[in-house]
């Protein structure tokens, strides 16, 4: 019983060391670490369970992202800085969407032209069996 006891005590111990530890961990979080969490959530559309390297991650890759932009609009020679700025600074990141979009509408259209060009050879094999099969 004492054994029992003392089992739980330690594990509530260290329990609690560990939550210090998240907790001192977090505070040197760039951004609230629920609120990424939360952000991360909402766009899944499955239930997954969300590992703490994951929700570490993100939260730096976020801020090297911020960096970068404030970095970017630094270099802007006005003192104060707009909308139009961050836009621009930005403007990579959004337009990654907007380059995978672009690149699945390239491969549908050369899918559509392979395709295209796999009858005309058919076609002409077709027509003319003895030119193929010369050329193999």
């Amino acid at each position: 019983m004492v054994d029992e006891e003392t089992t739980k005590v330690e594990e509530e111990h260290a329990e609690q060391g560990e939550d210090a530890v998240d907790e001192a961990e977090e505070a040197k979080l760039p951004f609230p670490n629920a609120r990424i969490v939360s952000i991360i959530r909402e766009n899944l559309k499955n239930t997954h369970q969300l590992k703490k390297e994951v929700k570490l991650s993100a939260n730096y890759l976020l801020a090297e992202i911020l960096k970068d932009i404030s970095m970017t609009m630094d270099a802007e020679p006005y003192n104060s800085l707009s909308m139009d700025h961050f836009n621009k600074a930005s403007r990579k990141y959004k337009e990654i969407a907007l380059s995978q979009a672009r690149i699945r509408r390239i491969r549908k259209v050369l899918e559509k032209q392979r395709a295209e060009l796999d009858e005309i050879i058919i076609e002409i094999e077709l027509d003319h069996p003895a030119t193929s099969s010369n050329e193999g």
